[in-house]
């Protein structure tokens, strides 16, 4: 790469790329003519824009930039049925990310016709006249480079893996729209399960007397704070507590890594595209070769002298036409190979690292609010959490049965609780695990356990 395009370079990329978003979807017409436009906005304006709208200008840029090697931004992808609020989110984040790789792009941001989509007024048409060339540093990059000697092998490499990426993240997509199944079901049971709570401590309070009597001694001894009722309103309180996570876990998947993934897949999509546009240069310059094959063996003894200046006119231009085709073949392969590819390396390295951080983010909150919402029922209880899963863990062990995963920073080896001693380590557990020893036989009667009267 030139020198002075990579000091370009460095100085757009010092340009902070303008701020924008996405949002106040408006349903407009009635019937089959309702359509939906959105608001793009900046910080001192917005301009509002159909779906349509948004796919005329990629068209646009498609056709201005992408015959010559650039990767142009994917949009989300197009339905005919708006399935409510949820679904305008995530078209909203779909057109977000399109707008904001656009404006990013040191070749892309500074097109007239992304220009003029942020004006209000500016009719949006694809363009259908003769495009120009794409931005002269672009094209100053592609003419500094060397094509590789085995260009054609590296295209057909990524069309394979562009293939085999999409499948993959076509994959995760389905698995992360279970993940959200499972967190809708969870947050119903959830909610279903601290009615009953509340429910059954209602009930306890208000039918159930003789089996909720307490000595005036208890009293005194403020047994009432763990009575059936009181504890029975905790188990409401912990699960109502964590409802808020489970709800908005699925919104915030499906916008920060359902979203990302579908534009993933997209760009390897529109990558394989570009890489499959090879075949048809290719056959543009088999066609031109064979025409002007074609017309340099046409026997032109019997013609006119007349149209013999018409043929060899025509042999001219036939030879321009294939040594045309052969440089932009030569030249789009060459920006594939030794600019676009890269790029894309670089760009596709940073988002999913950030589709991942998000991924992060999105089951550390989860996890929070739920051990935030356990570590206040155990507060309530005055019980110690550590001791709970010891006692548990007991329990389990026993049945042959993995323990209770302890949190971070216990130990493991604290209080008793209420089921006696704990005795057994992971260790143990996974040695009887391990061992060939059937552990579905029962113990003989009055056998002993690791110390457990059985």
């Amino acid at each position: 790469m030139s020198e002075d395009h990579v000091s370009w370079l460095a100085s757009q990329i010092s340009i902070s790329p303008i701020t924008l978003w996405v949002d106040s979807p408006e349903e407009q017409g009635s019937g089959f003519s309702k359509y939906v436009t959105y608001s793009l906005c900046q910080p001192n304006k917005s301009v509002r824009h159909r779906y349509s709208d948004f796919e005329k200008l990629q068209a646009t840029l498609r056709l201005r930039y992408q015959t010559y090697g650039i990767l142009v931004p994917s949009l989300p992808k197009k339905t005919v049925v708006m399935k409510g609020a949820s679904f305008h989110f995530q078209r909203m984040r779909g057109l977000q990310l399109f707008c904001e790789r656009v404006a990013a792009s040191p070749y892309l941001r500074n097109d007239p016709a992304w220009l003029d989509f942020l004006e209000e007024g500016k009719a949006v048409v694809v363009e259908k006249n003769p495009m120009p060339e794409p931005h002269p540093m672009w094209m100053k990059a592609v003419e500094s480079q060397e094509t590789p000697p085995n260009g054609n092998e590296m295209i057909a490499k990524f069309k394979a893996e562009s293939t085999k990426c999409d499948q993959q993240i076509t994959a995760m997509i389905s698995k992360t729209k279970a993940l959200i199944a499972s967190y809708n079901s969870l947050a119903s049971s959830t909610t279903e399960l601290a009615a009953a709570s509340v429910s059954f401590s209602e009930t306890e309070t208000n039918e159930i007397d003789t089996l909720n009597a307490m000595s005036p001694q208890e009293l005194a001894d403020g047994a009432a704070a763990s009575s059936v009722p009181n504890v029975l309103a905790r188990i409401s309180s912990m699960f109502s507590s964590q409802l808020s996570s489970y709800t908005t876990a699925p919104d915030a998947l499906n916008l920060l890594l359902v979203e990302s993934l579908e534009y993933e897949s997209s760009q390897m999509l529109d990558f394989h595209s570009m890489s499959k546009h090879v075949e048809k240069l290719a056959g543009d310059n088999d066609r031109n070769e064979k025409n002007l094959n074609s017309l340099r063996n046409k026997n032109t003894a019997k013609m006119t002298e007349d149209k013999i200046q018409k043929h060899n006119e025509a042999i001219d231009a036939a030879e321009k036409l294939l040594e045309s085709s052969k440089a932009h073949c030569d030249r789009y392969i060459r920006a594939m190979c030794t600019l676009t590819l890269p790029e894309l390396i670089t760009a596709r390295r940073e988002r999913v690292k950030t589709l991942a951080l998000h991924l992060g983010a999105v089951v550390k909150s989860v996890s929070a609010s739920v051990l935030s919402s356990a570590d206040n029922f155990f507060v309530a209880m005055g019980s110690s959490g550590e001791s709970a899963i010891n006692s548990g863990s007991i329990v389990l062990e026993a049945l042959s049965l993995p323990p209770l995963p302890e949190p971070a920073g216990v130990s493991g080896d604290g209080g008793g609780g209420a089921g006696g001693v704990r005795v057994k380590s992971n260790s143990v557990q996974a040695e009887r695990t391990s061992s060939h020893v059937n552990t579905d036989v029962p113990p003989p009667p009055g056998g002993v356990i690791e110390g457990q009267e059985v």
